[in-house]
């Protein structure tokens, strides 16, 4: 009867969905998560968080000081299907380049700024967008 109610319960919580992990020289960078659908054994949600661009959605933390082409690496809990992974970088004015990653791993911009990145990816059970920002000094 408990492991009954266990289960009912179970299947009847929201589905959680991934979140990346950002990380550079052992410091987690915060992200900021934004719109997303994930599906779960019998329910599915969908949440919209409206942000004017990637920049606004990353001004939601304070951008991480790094060294210039340091290296940051963005892993999952849970991969995202093969090459729907995309990362966008975004700068004040509102330009943006696409980013590769090399075995989750991408570099800060050699030049001081600061810089928005955009995260996007794919799952069976659903997708996600993220950002998180960066200060290079």
């Amino acid at each position: 009867m408990v492991a009954a109610i266990g289960t009912f319960l179970y299947l009847l919580t929201p589905p959680e969905h991934p979140i990346p992990h950002v990380k550079t020289d052992g410091i987690s960078v915060p992200v900021t998560e934004g719109s997303y659908c994930w599906e779960g054994p019998l329910s599915a949600n969908c949440v919209d968080k409206v942000y004017a661009n990637p920049i606004e959605m990353g001004k939601q933390h304070e951008p991480t000081d790094v060294m210039p082409n340091q290296t940051i690496k963005i892993t999952f809990d849970t991969m995202p299907t093969k090459n729907s992974l995309k990362i966008e970088r975004w700068i004040e004015g509102g330009s943006s380049e696409k980013v590769k990653l090399n075995h989750s791993k991408l570099h800060a911009p050699s030049q001081k700024g600061t810089y928005f990145y955009l995260i996007t990816a794919n799952w069976e059970q659903g997708d996600g967008k993220y950002s998180f920002s960066i200060k290079v000094e």
